[in-house]
């Protein structure tokens, strides 16, 4: 059992926007480290469950939401390894006694990621890392990469990549380490590949990075500079949970979430009828077959109630709903569509914001 995500690799200005949470609204989010859950949190839902199959992730947001209630904002930061700090180990001291039994007996035995910040600790995480350290200095100097992360518009951005950064030793380097093997080995979970029947996945996501990198605003983008330099400048450009104007939200109603540790199916057949409203997915219905999606869409649609909002990502495998369910649901096709130009993990292939019409108790 191991982390693989420690921060969230949605863009939670993209998700927010979809989901549109209310006053009100029962959500589901998926674990993942948590971060857009508390993006979500922002929003002021009546009730927030961050669901995750992983227990390893249940625990890591469990870590940051006692973090957030019991230090104050600099020592939060700095515990998490947004910025520096000698003092993790004393800081953890502090905070252990507030986690779960099970929470506590796993973080003592990975104080390794304690010391070295636990938004770092991840799997996916230190794939970035070994790129960074090892495979982009043999590519572009420092230099380049500060060329590149201050461009001052999207014209200067784009004329840096095209004639500095698209040079032959990126493309072939690139495809070699964002290939299928190396990224299922060091970066994603093996089983990511199980149902993706395309050919040439680091063409694919090769295509993504040139539109992420030349087409998209860089200047706020967090995750491009996290890739890139393993962390963040200003925190107010990082994301949301960071922010220093957020924190006193977080720690007065960070409480309200419920961490679940199940496959969402499963979870799901616990609910009552109509008794959710929103829905981030995250990418979860890369790892399905074909019958879990259409078994686990078919639970969403008896808990969901008329009018709710169902958001998720794709990466290497389509996912449309089943023709039978398609009266029940409307895809948002003009946030979709604005994903492209606005998504900063450009490295997605698609985002389906849709509403659920029509319960499937009805």
């Amino acid at each position: 059992m191991r982390i693989h995500y420690s921060q969230c690799w949605e863009d939670p200005r993209i998700i927010t926007q979809a989901l549109e949470v209310r006053p009100g609204d029962d959500v589901i989010s998926i674990a993942s480290a948590g971060d857009n859950t508390f993006a979500l949190l922002l929003n002021h839902p009546k009730s927030i469950t961050a669901v995750d199959r992983n227990e390893a992730q249940i625990f890591l947001v469990e870590l940051k939401i006692r973090a957030i209630q019991r230090l104050d904002y600099d020592d939060f930061v700095a515990f998490l390894g947004a910025t520096p700090c000698q003092k993790r180990g004393h800081l953890y001291s502090y905070l252990r006694n507030a986690l779960t039994e099970t929470a506590r007996a796993y973080w003592d035995r990975h104080l390794e990621h304690i010391h070295q910040g636990i938004i770092h600790c991840g799997k996916f995480e230190h794939y970035f890392s070994i790129f960074r350290r090892m495979v982009l200095p043999l590519i572009h100097t420092n230099k380049n990469v500060r060329e590149l992360l201050e461009a001052s518009s999207l014209e200067r951005q784009r004329m840096i990549y095209e004639e500095i950064w698209d040079n032959r030793r990126w493309q072939w380097l690139f495809r070699i380490f964002f290939g299928k093997l190396l990224l299922g080995q060091l970066g994603r979970d093996p089983s990511l590949f199980r149902n993706v029947k395309l050919n040439n996945i680091s063409e694919e996501l090769l295509k993504h990075t040139r539109r992420g990198l030349a087409e998209i605003p860089i200047q706020d983008n967090f995750f491009v500079e996290y890739i890139l330099t393993g962390q963040y400048k200003d925190l107010n450009f990082g994301p949301p949970y960071l922010w220093k104007s957020n924190f006193p939200f977080l720690k007065d109603h960070v409480g309200k979430i419920q961490l679940v540790c199940s496959t969402l199916e499963e979870y799901l057949k616990t609910l009552q009828v109509g008794t959710i409203s929103k829905f981030n997915l995250s990418d979860i219905f890369e790892y399905m077959s074909d019958d879990v999606f259409e078994m686990t869409l078919r639970e969403i649609l008896r808990v969901s109630r008329n009018g709710s909002k169902l958001a998720f990502w794709t990466l290497f495998v389509p996912r449309i709903p089943p023709g039978i369910f398609m009266d029940k649901m409307t895809l948002c096709t003009s946030l979709s569509d604005r994903r492209d130009a606005a998504d900063r993990t450009f490295f997605y292939s698609g985002f389906y914001p849709w509403n659920i019409d029509e319960s499937i108790s009805n």
